[in-house]
């Protein structure tokens, strides 16, 4: 550990605990006892009990802030070390820190070397002071004061006369612009600014004058090497009414930085689809992206909810997992069917997440939306019929033995129909294959129409061979439901004059309903329902044949 020169006392006066706690421990490597406040009112009273010899203080504090603290400390003992911490510097207190002979003023958050240096200065000072008459002392303090609190604040200070002349500069103002000392003596304020700016200067300036303060207003430099530098400025008359004093800070990476993200924000704005809402799904937020694949404008979209692009056909269950896992601070993915303004439908893949604010309050949910429709439609394309606009063969067998498994985990009633068309090769010669294939669409379409419920599925199998795959309370239920599918084909009343069962096209259907626990897999139930087909032919056609058991 490295050893510094210690002060008898110290006390230390700062509100925010955790600032308190973190520099406590450093600040006890400087004196031999260390008193700690948490405000201005008890600072004062340890000082009055304790009366140490130096002061580290924050200026705002509640009940009693450190300006006030310091005049009260300065009545008690004037030859007392004071150093004020504060955020970014404020005019009105480097000045009254200045006017009252304080030690030091460092910028928060706090550069521990930088703080060594001031406690060491100051600590040298007063070692200094009990070795010389009191006079002396108090010289020595105020010359050293002042130099502390300039050459250790991260800020750039200077002094003008009323013609912007330079006076005096700090080393930061001189490392900010690249000058000397003695070369910014020679020059003025408007001499770094850019032509445009000198008549707005003129008038800051005078400003100043009058109203004696401004504080930060932005402005640009030019540095001696002919750097622009974008920069925060401060401006107070000082006390003898006959210069200003400028207090600047270098901001020039900040907005810098500041544009690039706006300028990143614009470019995601653009391209990302993004929506916030809060804990109650009103929507509170949408990136232009989003107002372009939905149709609809920020305005019309920010208060409402996001059942304003829901497709009404995609499954409510999925809603409702959604909810559940995001209202349990996780996070959701999946995709989602959405209708446009304009009754398009386009599909998204989407990530859900929690939002939290500073304090970690979950206020809402942010969601990262792709457009997959492309996709969507890919996959459409290689799972639909392209004829009857109904799932095909190949989407078949890549679903019946999920859906029998998933129905066995829920220990539901599976049932499987096959139908086809009867005396269809007739038809096909009777009429033509043109006619054939209106007649195949609009028994597809037909049967489809029955098919309302999101576990009911339709696959063409093959030629006029088709397959009905769905879910029932009771197995009556389920015989009837098939039973109005053959009903509503002859209803269809399409002319079959070849036909020898009616005059109109009909189906024949074999359905197999039954426990999903009791299915032994598809092959097997793909067979039974294809006898039951076989016998409701053989019986005559135009009918039903369903498992007894």
């Amino acid at each position: 550990m490295k050893k510094f020169k210690k002060i008898d006392s110290l006390l230390y006066v700062e509100d925010e605990q955790a600032i308190q706690y973190e520099l406590a421990e450093f600040l006890e490597n400087f004196c031999e006892k260390l008193y700690i406040a948490n405000n201005g009112v008890e600072g004062l009273e340890l000082f009055n009990k304790h009366k140490p010899k130096l002061v580290l203080t924050d200026i705002k504090m509640p009940k009693m802030d450190g300006i006030t603290l310091s005049k009260e400390i300065f009545k008690l003992d004037p030859n007392v070390h004071i150093i004020f911490t504060t955020a970014f510097t404020d005019m009105n207190y480097l000045q009254e820190a200045i006017e009252i002979h304080a030690d030091g003023y460092i910028v928060k958050p706090i550069d521990l070397n930088l703080l060594e240096n001031m406690l060491q200065k100051v600590i040298k000072i007063e070692l200094l002071q009990r070795e010389l008459d009191k006079n002396t002392q108090y010289d020595i303090k105020k010359k050293a004061e002042l130099e502390t609190i300039l050459a250790t604040t991260p800020d750039g200070i200077a002094i003008l006369d009323f013609s912007a002349n330079f006076l005096y500069a700090n080393h930061s103002y001189i490392q900010m612009l690249g000058y000397t000392l003695n070369e910014l003596k020679k020059i003025n304020l408007f001499d770094i600014a850019y032509d445009n700016e000198k008549v707005a200067i003129e008038a800051i300036l005078k400003k100043v004058i009058k109203d004696e303060y401004i504080e930060h207003f932005q402005q640009e430099y030019i540095t001696k090497n002919g750097k622009k530098i974008i920069v925060d400025i401060s401006l107070a008359l000082m006390p003898d009414k006959n210069r200003i004093l400028i207090a600047t800070k270098d901001i020039t990476k900040e907005v810098y930085s500041q544009n690039k993200i706006e300028e990143y924000l614009s470019i995601i704005d653009e391209n990302i689809i993004t929506s916030s809402t809060d804990l109650d799904g009103i929507i509170t937020y949408v990136s232009k992206a989003f107002c372009d694949i939905s149709g609809y404008s920020k305005e019309e979209l920010i208060g409402k909810k996001h059942n304003l692009i829901r497709s009404y056909d995609f499954p409510t269950k999925i809603y409702k997992e959604l909810w559940n896992i995001i209202k349990s601070d996780k996070i959701w993915t999946g995709e989602i069917k959405n209708i446009n303004k304009l009754g398009k439908e386009y599909w998204l893949y989407i990530k859900i997440y929690p939002a939290y604010d500073e304090d970690g309050i979950k206020i809402g949910y942010t969601s990262i939306h792709h457009d997959i429709t492309n996709l969507k439609r890919i996959e459409e394309i290689a799972i639909i019929d392209s004829l009857t606009q109904v799932y095909n063969r190949y989407h078949f067998n890549e679903t019946i033995g999920k859906y029998i498994q998933s129905a066995k985990r829920n220990n539901e009633l599976i049932c499987f129909a096959i139908f086809d068309i009867d005396h269809f090769k007739q038809y096909n010669d009777t009429y033509g294959h043109q006619k054939g294939d209106y007649a195949l669409q609009n028994v597809a379409k037909a049967i489809k129409e029955l098919l309302t419920r999101v576990d009911d599925n339709l696959f063409r199998l093959g030629g006029e061979e088709f397959g009905v795959l769905y879910k029932a309370t009771s197995k009556e239920k389920a015989i009837s439901y098939m039973e109005e599918m053959v009903s509503k084909v002859e209803n269809l009343k399409i002319e079959h004059s070849s036909s020898i069962t009616a005059p109109f096209l009909t189906i024949s259907a074999g359905l197999v309903c039954k426990e999903a626990i009791l299915i032994e897999n598809e092959k097997k139930l793909y067979k039974e329902a294809d006898d039951l087909l076989y016998k409701a032919k053989s019986n005559g056609k135009n009918q039903l044949e369903y498992n007894k058991e």
